[in-house]
């Protein structure tokens, strides 16, 4: 496998890095024992396993000491290659397509289109016959998440789910600016439009300019749709769930351009676009440059699950002062509906040109267990903590070990994010008064919040409409977003979906229709 540059390159840990670090770090106690360095007696030698994986740019990928501690306590050599994370899916396809692909390969989309492609072009090692082999995989992932990563194709598995913990996504929103204007964080659509207009028209930063806007949106693919990623909070008001496999508002299912919120929230983005209450860079952001804007001061609001708050200490020091997390909005019913998926975040593929299949199904088996996602959840006690409470999820680090754990790992290191369902701990929630604030405003949330859960949809035509019918779909999104722009009418935008899209997904619409009333959910 090819190498990069030197801050994110592939780090070859090797059997001397791995003593000199245990040695100068003292032995892990984030993990629950595994050997002290070198090989045990009866120990098979440690296997080279090549990685390439999506980690946050803060975390420093050469001379890890939690990678190096992961690869002693699983008994590999790990060499990971871990490209900017804003551009982790392009890179993600050069490498597939470069015909020199490493022995586990993380796909954020988990058993995707991409995966389908991959799996169906002889790409990926087919799973089905050995997973039953690992005890903490067929432990940790549920039936549910290996039946929901099944390949719509052949049926088979090609990628082991990462577990993650349920998340909740609501908003995150400058809670400093609302103090400042007087204002609530807004719980309807009425209190949003409200809290928008004085977000960009009140000079809530307080430089006397007219720079600051409501909200962004972002996307991980440059000139894709950004609003279907990144508004589910405000797509709530209008009962339009952004995901596939929830049921339209009189109780039956639909693709999401015939359901009764779509033309409304369509319209609703227009409102805002028309009165430059949006972001006007929105259609060209990237994955997560909405959250930078909002660390800018430069928006007001951002899509957020409960965890994001103190995810973003690592960004902005004051996250937890400045910003706080609440539900999705109410719908014109007073009901604030939280479609929740199977708590998966992505998957780990291995490619069939693998010379170590099992040697990394190991690895990943290790890494379903609470000593793994504790160490890369923690890290290292003596170097990114001081002392650690299972029970309540209570940590204590000293403010140079908070600065050394940015650099050494983070949740996005995690092999399952979730161990039974839960986490180690709450990223950054590392004082008491955080651990309080974080569990306030998620118990506040909650509270206002129907949770409502959607099954894994592999009903193969609706979810391969980007292989199918590329050109269409690309001129849906196109459509959709020049009528919020308002280069089109609402007569001529409906007339597209009547005379094109329509008619060209209506196959694909009955085979998901007929495949959700089967599941009987």
């Amino acid at each position: 496998m090819k190498k990069a540059s030197k801050r994110t390159a592939g780090a070859v840990v090797s059997a001397a890095l791995l003593t000199a670090i245990a040695a100068g770090c003292g032995p892990s106690e984030g993990a629950s024992g595994g050997n002290s360095g070198g090989t045990a007696p009866g120990q098979s030698a440690p296997v080279t396993i090549s990685m390439f994986n999506r980690v946050n740019a803060q975390v420093v990928i050469d001379n890890n000491p939690v990678i190096a501690e992961a690869g002693k306590l699983a008994n590999v050599k790990l060499s990971v290659e871990a490209p900017p994370i804003n551009n982790y899916v392009d890179k993600l396809q050069v490498l597939m397509a470069s015909g020199d692909l490493p022995d586990l390969i993380y796909n954020w989309g988990g058993a995707d289109s991409n995966m389908e492609t991959w799996a169906k072009n002889g790409l990926l090692t087919p799973l089905d016959d050995k997973i039953a082999q690992y005890p903490n995989l067929m432990k940790n992932i549920t039936k549910e998440m290996w039946d929901g990563v099944r390949s719509v194709n052949d049926g088979k598995i090609y990628i082991v789910p990462r577990t993650n913990v349920v998340n909740h996504w609501g908003y995150m929103i400058n809670q400093t600016w609302l103090d400042k204007l007087n204002l609530k964080a807004p719980t309807t659509l009425d209190e949003f439009t409200n809290v928008c207009k004085a977000f960009t028209q009140n000079d809530p930063d307080g430089n006397g300019k007219a720079d600051t806007y409501c909200l962004s949106f972002s996307n991980p693919t440059l000139g894709s749709n950004t609003i279907w990623n990144s508004s589910n909070f405000l797509a709530s008001a209008f009962s339009l769930p952004i995901v596939n496999g929830a049921k339209d508002t009189d109780g039956t299912y639909k693709i999401r351009e015939k359901m009764s919120g779509y033309i409304p929230f369509l319209t609703y983005l227009k409102q805002l676009n028309d009165e430059k209450l949006i972001d006007p860079e929105f259609l060209v952001n990237k994955i997560y440059v909405d959250q930078d804007k909002l660390n800018q001061n430069r928006i007001g609001i951002n899509y957020a699950h409960q965890y994001t708050v103190m995810g973003n200490l690592s960004k902005d020091k004051d996250s937890d002062k400045k910003y706080t997390y609440h539900a999705v909005l109410k719908n014109s019913q007073g009901v604030a509906n939280d479609w929740v998926t199977p708590a998966t975040w992505g998957g780990w593929m291995i490619p069939s040109s693998s010379k170590h299949v099992d040697d990394v199904l190991k690895f990943l088996d290790w890494g379903n267990t609470a000593e793994a996602n504790t160490l890369f959840q923690l890290g290292i006690k003596g170097l990114t903590y001081d002392s650690y409470d299972p029970a309540t999820k209570s940590i204590s680090r000293t403010a140079d070990e908070t600065t050394k754990l940015a650099s050494t790992t983070s949740t996005y290191m995690t092999l399952a994010n979730a161990i039974n369902g839960e986490p180690a701990l709450i990223e950054n929630a590392d004082t008491p008064e955080r651990l309080s604030k974080y569990k306030a405003q998620l118990d506040d949330a909650m509270k206002l919040m129907t949770v409502i859960n959607v099954p894994a949809v592999r009903s193969p035509k609706i979810l391969n409409l980007n292989q199918t019918i590329p050109d269409l779909v690309k001129k849906k999104d196109d459509q959709e977003m020049k009528y919020i722009l308002g280069a089109i009418s609402l007569q001529q935008f409906q007339g597209f979906l009547e005379k094109e899209w329509y008619p060209a997904t209506a196959d694909a619409e009955k085979e998901y229709i007929d495949y959700m009333n089967k599941l009987g959910k």
